[in-house]
């Protein structure tokens, strides 16, 4: 998605800038040769094939509704929940990014070494997917994903191979990362070529799409189609011969490329504000005519916003259900027959999978919400799957666009669409957020498409056939006929007024698309406070503790994931040296941060750590470290002693960053020391590090694990805890390096009638990750806003059997401290059961 690496919001409007200017040069570079495209091949055109119109599956047109859905952001327990809840809405489609680094998580012995890789949960998904629901699906492998994903999907352990100069390597045409996509692309496409639908028994779903890289034009490399072709080579090899896509690519819309030409490009829609739904009509009908021998098709579809640490939460970002209902259906305005909603469910960061920066939800406004919850969005969804599922046929077919509207208001937007058999199809939006539309309104077609460029379709052998061109000329309408109609619409409304064939406007129907009103079951359930819990300070000297060789990164010894690890030194120190080096200097990896004791006590940091932890959390975003660069710095003055003296270090992996050069960077401390200044290592330390910390290797995550050691300590039970917000975490001081926490509770026993998600509400200092019952339910964040987390009901325990939730924490500057937690049902979120 076009938001992600640096500001992202910021990043996102440049890079839709950058696309806009690029889309006008390619234009008018097109409109500048009269020579025709290339015809389009396809290896099963009675399975799928598609034209300047549509997909066509099995010989029928296809409207393509569809959902995005990652299955590695959900228990896969709970997936059969979320695919009947999409299915019900309507969708004939599901989609979802690969990640690289989720299926490779270590190192491999090189380029044919394919021993490392995983991919049953994605064989699992695609199966209950297309044999169990009946869906069609998209697949989108990278190697670049962005998606909000550790490393953007690719694995840290890859920063290995690369030049390691400064420049940006990763989605470059060097033949080194060419050749690692292209075992990324080799193994995943195995996988993924018996499930297409090419391969099926007729009636059979299957994949229908596959994307190749990802948003190319927001990426400044060189030689973009050197690298698209050599992916688009493996997909060829490895016998993939579905329809390949990209998403904004300018090398392959409308490429002349004798390969590229075989690729076609889509668009994705994220708009300014509410009022922007327009902008969707009028880029899909330029899309439309700049590719004239693909169908339109938006990759990604609105459907909420992501939420940053320190930032808002996606409930609080804009987008509502009416503004998913009208970007919908303008993108069908302007000609879409294909859109996807990304994301439609949007899931949770379990186990710190999450790009740098990214809360532990990833809720995203999204139709169906992170508990599994259907929210307003969700019954628009629904009232739209109907429309299409009626009129997507004649839709897939239609030719038009947004036009003039005579005596309209400002805030009216719309056009007209006209299908084969004459039907019309008048699309109305209030662009207002705040005021109803009423009136009358003149429709004047003849302003609806002035491109005369060709729509092509494919016969049975495959070959190129002259349809039509864009004009409205179907039916018994010249494209010159105006009529007249009244209207009504809502605050931000969008209509549809289908006028059959041969029939007056006054005859047409207007289908409102007024979403449904859930019927929820009451519920009755007290909030559960936690009164006490147990607590212990890691016992870092009985870690399990190995040599580390010098400069060795923690991708070299396994690490690719995002838990805390442990460092320790000894160092002898003489009394001349204990009155020169106060210094305590780190050089990272990336910038991650690092908690310090020496010889048990807590030093100083020079650079202080932000009680918000914007800095360190983002900073690795914006810059890199370089080798000779200290970013964590600690003043030791008083704590060091002629003799022996021992160091330990909590370090905190805050995550792979997913844009441009900080995610080439591996993880772990590079090098570290004394110093007389903050320049100069005068006494380099040679490390001894534990992959976990203690905690976790002594089972402390584990529900089964005595704890009959820890101290007991009391919670706040009086006052309200905050849903959310940043800064508001109890200000206490850091005591050590790295504290446990584990508190007990017990859940009513389950209605067999009612379906109810559960969460935690949580005022905590420290950084760090719970665990429920024994699942990594991801990361807690002390700088907020997320306050909330998701309890997977496929986790918990009801009746008799307690549930265990287990925190282990960095200590901050506020140390790590709880002062209260809730358990409690999501509100207004219960369903019957089905």
């Amino acid at each position: 998605m076009l938001k992600r690496s640096l500001h992202t919001q910021i990043f996102r409007n440049a890079c839709l800038l950058l696309f806009l200017l690029m889309s006008n040069t390619n234009a008018k570079s097109q409109q500048s040769t009269s020579s025709p495209l290339p015809i389009k091949q396809f290896a099963h055109p009675h399975r799928i094939r598609y034209d300047g119109s549509c997909m066509s599956i099995e010989g029928k047109d296809v409207f393509i509704y569809s959902a995005a859905f990652h299955y590695f952001r959900c228990p896969q327990e709970l997936w059969r929940d979320r695919f009947r809840k999409i299915k019900e809405a309507g969708f004939n489609t599901v989609e979802t990014y690969i990640p690289w680094n989720w299926h490779e998580r270590s190192m491999p012995s090189g380029l044919n070494d394919n021993s490392k890789f995983d991919f049953k949960d994605l064989k699992a998904w695609l199966k209950m997917a297309q044999d169990e629901f009946g869906f069609y699906t998209i697949v989108r492998p990278g190697p670049f994903l962005c998606a909000e994903w550790s490393g953007g999907g690719y694995p840290r352990w890859l920063a290995k191979f690369g030049p390691g100069k400064g420049d940006l390597w990763l989605r470059s045409a060097d033949p080194e990362h060419i050749k690692w996509s292209v075992h990324w692309y080799n193994a995943v496409s195995k996988v993924l070529a018996p499930e297409q639908i090419s391969r099926k028994k007729k009636g059979q779903k299957g994949i229908i799409m596959f994307q190749i890289e990802n948003e190319y034009d927001a990426h400044g490399t060189k030689d973009k189609e050197v690298f698209l072709k050599a992916l688009y080579h493996s997909y060829k090899n490895n016998g993939i011969d579905v329809p390949l896509f990209t998403c904004l690519t300018s090398q392959t819309r409308a490429s002349k490329d004798p390969e590229l030409s075989q690729v076609f490009d889509c668009d994705n829609y994220y708009v300014a504000n509410l009022s922007d739904a327009p902008s969707c009509a009028r880029r899909m009908y330029d899309l439309r005519k700049k590719q004239s021998d693909a169908p339109g098709f938006v990759t990604e579809l609105q459907g909420g916003w992501f939420s940053l640490v320190t930032g808002t939460l996606s409930e609080e970002h804009y987008s509502d259900a009416r503004h998913f209902k009208a970007i919908g259906l303008m993108s069908m305005l302007g000609g879409g027959t294909g859109i996807n909603y990304y994301m439609f469910f949007g899931g949770t960061h379990f186990n710190g999978w999450g790009a740098r920066g990214m809360t532990t939800s990833y809720d995203y406004n999204a139709a169906i919400r992170e508990s599994g919850a259907t929210s307003p969005k969700y019954f628009a969804a629904k009232a739209m799957g109907e429309f299409i599922k009626q009129y997507g046929t004649k839709l897939a077919r239609s030719v038009g666009g947004p036009c003039e509207l005579k005596d309209a208001p400002k805030s009216l937007f719309g056009g007209l669409r006209i299908a084969e058999d004459g039907t019309k199809f008048v699309f109305l939006h209030n662009t207002d957020p705040d005021k109803s539309l009423k009136g009358r309104v003149t429709v004047l077609p003849g302003k609806v498409a002035k491109s005369t460029e060709p729509i092509y379709n494919v016969n049975q052998n495959g070959e190129k056939v002259l349809i039509k061109t864009a004009a409205v000329t179907n039916g018994n309408t010249s494209a010159n006929d105006s009529f007249a109609i009244d209207f009504n619409l809502p605050d931000l409304g969008a209509q549809v007024l289908v006028i059959p064939p041969g029939a007056t406007p006054e005859q047409g129907k207007w289908c409102l698309m007024e979403p449904e009103q859930p019927v929820r079951p009451s519920v009755n359930v007290t909030p559960i406070r936690i009164a006490s819990a147990l607590r212990y300070n890691d016992p870092v000297n009985e870690a399990k503790w190995t040599v580390l060789p010098k400069e060795t990164s923690l991708s070299e010894i396994g690490i690719n994931d995002f838990r805390y690890n442990l460092y320790r030194s000894k160092v002898t120190l003489s009394a001349a040296d204990i009155q020169q080096e106060n210094r305590l200097l780190f050089n990272m990896f990336t910038r991650d941060i690092v908690s310090v004791q020496v010889n048990g006590k807590i030093p100083k940091r020079l650079f202080p750590e932000k009680a918000d932890a914007q800095t360190w959390i983002t900073r690795g975003a914006y810059s890199r470290i370089r080798p000779n660069e200290f970013d964590n710095r600690f003043d030791v003055s008083g704590l060091l002693k002629a003799g022996e003296n021992e160091i330990v270090v909590v370090y905190e992996n805050l995550g792979h960053a997913h844009g441009y050069v900080p995610m080439e960077e591996l993880g772990g401390i590079r090098q570290a020391g004394l110093s007389k200044a903050d320049t100069v290592l005068t006494h380099p330390l040679q490390w001894e590090l534990t992959a976990d910390v203690a905690g976790v290797t002594k089972g402390f995550t584990t529900p089964s694990f005595k704890a009959d050691k820890w101290e007991r300590v009391t919670l706040n039970m009086q006052d309200e805890i905050p849903r959310k917000g940043n800064g508001i975490q109890p200000k206490g001081e850091q005591t050590g390096l790295f504290t446990w926490y584990r508190v007990e509770f017990s859940l009513p026993e389950k209605d067999a009638k009612v379906w109810m998600p559960w969460m935690a509400k949580i005022n905590a200092s420290g950084n760090g990750y719970m665990w429920l019952n024994g699942h990594n339910i991801g990361r807690h964040w002390e700088a907020g806003p997320q306050r909330e987390f998701f309890l997977p009901e496929c986790w918990l325990n009801s009746g008799a059997k307690k549930n265990v939730l287990v925190f282990g924490l960095r200590q901050t500057v506020n140390g790590a401290t709880i002062n209260a937690i809730e358990v409690m049902p999501y509100p207004n979120s219960a369903e019957f059961k089905k």
